[in-house]
């Protein structure tokens, strides 16, 4: 199986100030895309531990902390800061023409047989 691109555009650059955040659904899955230091992360908006949304959470520099339990991940990697092997998956992003685009990466079946 590879895995084959597929970039979504998610808002206009300009909707989301600076430190700022906001839930999406992209393609029926639930992102959270945040904005730190001009440049925008997006990753799960749903905590492993009990899925809760972490777009109601904190974010305190790279760090957003879990309304529910408090658990904290970095924004950039989507690293669990507590225990290193959870993980929220995080999505690639790129701006074009003024547009935020996400890439929700998707397996292809048979590709390169």
């Amino acid at each position: 199986m590879d895995l084959e691109n597929k970039w979504i555009m998610a808002i206009k650059e300009d909707e989301l100030p600076e430190g700022e955040k906001r839930a999406l659904l992209l393609e029926g899955n639930k992102v959270l895309l945040l904005k730190k230091e001009g440049v925008f992360f997006a990753m799960s908006n749903k905590c492993p531990h009990m899925e809760c949304p972490l777009s109601k959470g904190t974010l305190d520099q790279y760090v957003i902390t879990c309304p529910c339990h408090d658990w904290r991940f970095d924004v950039r990697t989507g690293e669990f800061l507590d225990a290193k092997e959870i993980m929220v998956p995080t999505y690639e992003t790129k701006v074009t023409d003024g547009s935020v685009f996400v890439n929700m990466i998707t397996e292809v079946e048979g590709a390169g047989e």
